[in-house]
């Protein structure tokens, strides 16, 4: 989407944000784990936040706008479905 943008730095940082937060958060994909999953859940909410208001008050085009605030509602659905906490594994 950044590509067809008139403001393709909007959507390119708030992506490389949300790459970021995924990249350090401890879950079983992750690739660093360095922030641990009640913070990732913290951050997760930041973000829809940040996408929400970004979507309101930033000067940018429509098709921007819009695509702040549909990633905004996805980005809800999937920290509403997420269980955050750490699975323990018993040995039987």
């Amino acid at each position: 989407m950044s590509a067809q943008s008139d403001y393709p730095v909007v959507t390119s940082a708030f992506g490389i944000a949300l790459l970021i937060n995924v990249t350090i958060a401890d879950g079983p994909l992750s690739a660093y784990k360095i922030i641990s999953r009640t913070v990732h859940r913290i951050f997760d909410w930041l973000f829809v936040g940040a996408l929400i208001i970004g979507s309101i008050a930033l000067d940018v085009d429509q098709s921007t706008r819009t695509t702040l605030f549909g990633v905004a509602i996805a980005l809800v659905v999937i920290a509403l479905s997420t269980n955050y906490t750490k699975k323990v594994f018993r040995r039987s």
